[in-house]
């Protein structure tokens, strides 16, 4: 999807080598169509996540008919996946007649000797109406299963098609479970507690899965996803997944720590199966075991995350303050120099910062107190993040002349900055900020891997750490935990020790931490302003 103005979109891609073909059955201005934009006619995010799937099919559909009155292939081509058709409609009827057998009468009518009632000899039974609905439904799952043998000549296809009849008849008569059904339920449970990008993340590691299971049979799915949808749970087991680990692995476009993330997500949905009652053990504990050496190795390979030197926080500074004064050039600039100021003197998280309204700057009472920002629960990462983080007189001066920037009329839920608008599957206003920063970054740093937005947070810590080691008496570990909003480690801090400390022992913490902590050279190129 794409936003144009406050209207979405959905963007359908034409692969590079259609574009001649496409642009002639759409008759396009100059000849070629790389893609093709129509509006989802609506300004809801949510909304127009919705139509996108509707949208791409009908557009699909559209193009097809265009390139078909030409006498041109599809947009896939001429080819056809040899499993989906026969597939599906196995399943599909195999859960429709499970539905239908369920709910079935099975009393039988006995059936009495000279086909007389009140004869007390009983020859027989009737059959009843789920014995009979039972043999209609294998009848037509043996005939849609047959129809693999049409496309598999000789014994691989009667096999083939043996396999396919048993897998549908265990479904149909309630011995298992496709994985679909499940799924479905899982998903529904994940939405509102996690985020769509881990959602989307755990989609991804199904459509892989997906893909590996149809390679293992001589099979390309198209839809991989959907072809893992109708594998019965029962039939993933301890080899399954010792050979999906493998198949990741030896794919050159993943590292590791992907395939870590795809394994955690089948651990989760199978824990999440076992407490349901529809898997009696899970085949994916263990699977990551050595994973986190290999990670570590990779990170070295390319780089730790570090926090920034001293050297590239003052060439941060400088090249942002120098594009300050050329904003039609680099939009940005202001975002990113008021955010280089920000994020080192609070640890807060890119979306903390960019998501700050004025409802969430506390002016305190007593000119003796800093001025705080508060870190609430629908921006957090972690229930831990909830916090409030005092603002160092560097800061405040930031957060101090963006308020005055404000409207007269401004509301409280006004941004503290509106050039960051809300995107990204979450809808996050950290999104685009993320993505005009690291091009920033590159720029003005070239390309070290090792160092983000993150790394702000590394510098926090550092700082923090460096000022007790230089005599500050106000910036302890705990401390620390509590203002950059990660849970103590120790039993001691994280069950028996306060919450939250007085106001001014933060207060004081970060006054601390920029005197004792932070370079001279640092807190002149952080002081130094030269703000429009």
């Amino acid at each position: 999807m794409t936003k144009r103005g406050s209207v979405y979109y959905v963007r359908f891609i034409i692969s590079k080598e259609r574009w001649q073909e496409v642009g002639r059955a759409t008759n396009a201005r100059n000849g070629t169509r790389r893609d093709i934009i129509k509006s989802l006619e609506t300004k809801d995010y949510r909304e127009a996540l919705q139509r996108r799937d509707v949208a791409l099919a009908k557009i699909r559909e559209e193009t097809n008919a265009a390139l078909a009155a030409l006498g041109l292939p599809p947009l896939h081509g001429e080819w056809k996946p040899s499993w989906s058709n026969i597939h599906s409609r196995l399943t599909e009827q195999a859960l429709t007649a499970r539905k239908a057998l369920e709910s079935a009468d099975t009393y039988r009518e006995p059936i009495y000797a000279d086909d007389d009632p009140t004869s007390e000899i009983v020859i027989g039974e009737h059959s009843s109406d789920k014995d009979c609905k039972a043999e209609i439904v294998r009848d037509r799952l043996s005939d849609i299963a047959q129809e693999l043998t049409k496309q598999r000549a000789g014994p691989a296809g009667q096999r083939a098609a043996t396999e396919a009849y048993q897998r549908a008849h265990a479904i149909a008569f309630g011995e298992a479970t496709p994985l679909c059904v499940l799924l479905d339920r899982w998903f529904t449970t994940l939405k509102g507690t996690v985020t769509q990008e881990l959602i989307d993340r755990h989609h991804r590691a199904f459509s892989r899965l997906g893909l590996c299971l149809a390679a293992a049979e001589g099979l390309r799915a198209d839809e991989p996803e959907d072809y893992v949808r109708r594998i019965p749970i029962e039939h993933i087991d301890k080899r399954t997944a010792g050979h999906f680990r493998e198949w990741l692995e030896k794919l050159p476009s993943i590292g590791p720590r992907v395939v870590g993330f795809h394994l955690s997500t089948m651990n989760s949905f199978w824990k999440w199966a076992q407490g349901v009652g529809y898997a009696e053990s899970n085949p994916w504990e263990g699977s990551t075991r050595g994973l986190k050496k290999k990670i570590a190795n990779a990170s070295r390979e390319r780089g730790e995350k570090r926090p920034y030197t001293d050297e590239e926080l003052i060439a941060l500074l400088t090249q942002a303050r120098e594009r300050l004064q050329h904003p039609k050039k680099w939009p940005w600039a202001r975002v990113i120099y008021d955010m280089l100021r920000l994020a080192p003197l609070t640890g807060c998280r890119q979306n903390e910062l960019a998501s700050l309204t004025v409802s969430r700057v506390i002016r305190p009472t007593r000119p003796d107190q800093l001025w705080r920002i508060s870190i609430t629960e629908e921006v957090s990462k972690t229930r831990s993040s909830t916090r409030e983080v005092p603002l160092h007189p560097i800061a405040q001066a930031v957060i101090a002349q963006r308020l005055a920037e404000l409207p007269e009329d401004h509301s409280q839920d006004a941004m503290i900055f509106p050039e960051c608008k809300p995107g990204g599957r979450d809808n996050k206003p950290g999104h685009y900020l993320s993505k005009r920063y690291a091009t920033f970054l590159r720029s003005a740093l070239g390309e070290k891997p090792e160092i983000d937005f993150h790394s702000f947070r590394r510098c926090f810590a550092t700082f923090f750490t460096t000022a007790e080691a230089n005599g500050a008496q106000h910036c302890p570990e705990l401390v620390l935990d509590h203002l950059i909003g990660h849970k103590p480690v120790s039993l001691a801090h994280n069950t028996y020790a306060a919450k939250r400390f007085d106001w001014s022992v933060y207060d004081k913490a970060i006054m601390e931490m920029v005197e004792k902590g932070i370079s001279e050279h640092v807190r002149s190129a952080l002081t130094y302003s030269n703000t429009p």
